[in-house]
């Protein structure tokens, strides 16, 4: 039989944490005037409940790492997510603007077409002009012709 203080000893572990390990161990011991007392077999089962208790603790960690790993990966993809729509936007505005210059050539042109629609449009008009007063000439040459025909009694 040994005492908490031994065990503590034995395994490397405060008086407190020897009892607190039995404790969740449901180890039934004995008392003694100084104290507790163990046996081998509970020393062995304390000492399983303790190793248990590290595994857990560095799975928690290890979750806590992976957490972390988690959270810092999150943030760098929604950083890549917001430079990706960045360039998309700066894309667009790019397209947008070689649109509007196009458009500008566009009008221009429209514009010497329709300057180059009116001047013909003017010519039209000055050439109808031009013909009907050759048609008026035409016509009124012959009623000269039979005018003076008939002057002479022909």
């Amino acid at each position: 039989m040994y005492t908490t203080s031994q065990v503590a000893e034995q395994l490397q572990l405060t008086n407190k944490k020897v009892l607190l390990f039995s404790k969740k161990g449901n180890l039934k011991l004995e008392k003694s005037n100084n104290g507790y007392l163990f046996t081998e077999e509970q020393i062995q089962q304390i000492k399983e409940i303790y190793e248990a208790s590290l595994q857990t603790v560095e799975t928690k960690q290890n979750e806590t790492e992976n957490i972390d790993i988690i959270r810092e990966l999150t943030q760098k993809l929604l950083k890549l997510e917001e430079k990706v729509e960045t360039k998309a936007n700066e894309v667009v505005s790019v397209q947008i603007l070689e649109h509007r210059c196009e458009i500008e050539d566009l009008k221009k042109v429209v514009v010497k077409l329709e300057e180059q629609v009116e001047q013909l449009n003017e010519q039209v008009t000055i050439l109808k002009a031009e013909l009907e007063d050759q048609k008026k000439i035409i016509t009124f040459k012959p009623k000269k012709r039979f005018a003076i025909l008939s002057i002479f009694g022909v």
